[in-house]
């Protein structure tokens, strides 16, 4: 009988445990990188103006406030934030309908939650049934039944 050892090189586990640890700012990063692209992207599809606006408009002292105002890239970055706030409900909604299905196995009635959760996203009561077929304790309300029976 021959026993094998596996064995990873240490800079493997470092950088393994390095990605592990910071998984969640390399996302934020990324997502941050995406909505600025995604903004100067957009700002190719839009003009603020037709023509300049004069400079007795702005009525603080900032000249920054005008010129970024008056920008198609701060319209862009408006636009890709609704984006992605849209995109955020839509997931949201999504991951709240889904919390009967994850709860369900215990249940014995997995695929009937299943379906009215996927038919609850348009009739919402559906998935109101499904979280109180989730809750209920079949067993205990079984048990009863069987009592006044007897």
């Amino acid at each position: 009988m021959t026993d094998t050892v596996t064995t990873t090189h240490p800079n493997t586990q470092s950088a393994n445990g390095f990605f592990a640890r910071h998984k969640a700012k390399f996302f934020i990063l990324l997502a941050l990188i995406t909505v600025a692209l995604g903004s100067v992207f957009l700002a190719s599809g839009f003009t603020v103006h037709h023509q300049d606006i004069p400079a007795d408009y702005w009525t603080t002292t900032s000249a920054l406030k005008a010129k970024f105002l008056d920008t198609e890239v701060f319209i862009g970055a408006l636009t890709m934030m609704l984006i992605v706030t849209i995109c955020l409900a839509i997931w949201g909604y999504w991951k709240l309908h889904s919390l009967p299905k994850k709860y369900a196995a215990h249940t014995g009635q997995a695929k009937l939650v299943f379906w009215l959760c996927t038919i609850g996203f348009f009739y919402n009561e559906l998935w109101i049934a499904a979280i109180l077929i989730v809750v209920t304790d079949w067993k205990k309300i079984s048990a009863v039944i069987k009592a006044r029976q007897a």
